[in-house]
């Protein structure tokens, strides 16, 4: 049997086995040292754009993992960044613990990304996103003018995951939680019609908190199909209501695609937006779709067998927002690794909105893991 875990379970995994215990405990009372272990990662970037001033950033982003017991991990994720004013800024990433039921079944309690597509659970850590910037169709980080679809998810309550062989070599994944759920940006239980005219977009949050402001859950999943380490197809849904009187929906729906070869990688999502809203003076509910794509390519100059090549990646991505504040976005990258887990990324980013408007962005970014 196999049992597959998100990616920073994999990280979990792999560090607990490399952590050497260098102090034991007479006192069961006391934690082996041995079950400890510290990973992450970090990166400094340069950012210039048309609409901002020029600016550096830096962050450090570790993750503690514990091992309780042969069945019980415990992780966490914290984020230090400085903010524009120039304070230092902590943010809980996620912090949950992990139950191995068996070989197949893991059940996940606490703060969690949500296993939501593959960018959010596996791919945004900047030492393993390919980019020095995440697609447009996600808000992370920093999105430019693009207005994202959905931030990558985040919330706090539980889920379980299932491994099954299909086949000889396939495997069927499939991930489902329930979580407090979405908000609104404002307390307005609603929208208006803005005195007849076009009624304005709901704006919703998905910040992950110890509390919901209705009694309804948000619940989701994902569904995947594997012929590792190849292919990889999968499907996605969220729907949660996200207004005080519980009564308006957010939904969400995606699929993804990965295709993994020796010296190149291609992988896309596409992600449906429903958000209800209620117009004042009719006060029926009224439907705000939204949808994008983002479709990536990667190629290692390894195939060339040359020496200078060799560390030397090129990516191209494209992002598309429609519908609502939509736009088309290009992104290019020059990729030299240093190390196996430490890049020196160029990419450059060409954005043009539907309403007429443009915004090109250069990031220099430095990126590792560790």
């Amino acid at each position: 049997t196999m049992r597959r875990l998100p990616l920073k379970s994999a990280i979990a995994a792999a560090l607990m086995m490399s952590v050497t215990s260098f102090a034991h405990a007479e006192d069961d009372s006391v934690l082996d040292i041995g079950r400890i272990a510290i990973g992450g990662y970090g990166d400094v970037q340069y950012v210039n754009t048309d609409t901002a001033n020029d600016t550096f950033k830096a962050r450090f982003v570790p993750i503690f993992l514990f091992q309780l017991s042969e069945k019980i991990h415990v992780e966490s994720e914290l984020e230090f960044s400085y903010s524009e004013t120039g304070e230092t800024t902590t943010e809980l990433e996620y912090a949950d613990l992990h139950y191995f039921l068996n070989d197949n079944t893991t059940i996940t309690a606490g703060k969690f990304l949500l296993p939501f597509a593959q960018l959010g659970p596996n791919l945004h850590p900047s030492w393993i996103n390919k980019l020095a910037t995440v697609p447009g169709i996600y808000g992370h980080d920093g999105n430019g003018s693009l207005t994202p679809l959905i931030p990558i998810l985040s919330d706090v309550g539980f889920s379980v995951q299932n491994t099954f062989k299909v086949g000889g070599s396939a495997r069927l994944f499939t991930d489902f939680y329930i979580v407090n759920g979405p908000k609104l940006e404002s307390d307005l239980t609603g929208i208006t019609d803005a005195g007849g005219e076009e009624p304005p977009f709901p704006e919703v949050v998905f910040e992950a908190n110890n509390g919901d402001n209705n009694d309804n859950k948000a619940f989701g999943g994902r569904v995947a199909l594997a012929f590792l380490p190849q292919w990889e197809v999968g499907y996605s849904f969220y729907n949660g209501a996200y207004d005080t009187t519980g009564k308006l929906d957010f939904s969400i729906s995606a699929v993804d695609v990965t295709w993994n070869g020796t010296y190149t990688s291609i992988r896309g999502e596409y992600i449906s937006t429903t958000t209800q809203g209620i117009e004042e003076l009719t006060n029926e509910k009224v439907d705000f779709d939204r949808d994008g794509i983002y479709l990536q390519g990667s190629w290692s100059l390894r195939q060339f067998g040359n020496e200078m090549l060799n560390p030397v990646e090129l990516v191209l991505r494209y992002s598309e927002v429609n519908k609502i504040e939509g736009g088309k976005r290009w992104t290019m990258g020059i990729n030299y690794w240093l190390e196996s887990s430490a890049a020196l990324k160029f990419s450059y980013e060409d954005t043009k909105l539907d309403n007429g408007s443009k915004d090109n962005r250069l990031f220099v970014q430095l990126a590792f893991g560790f």
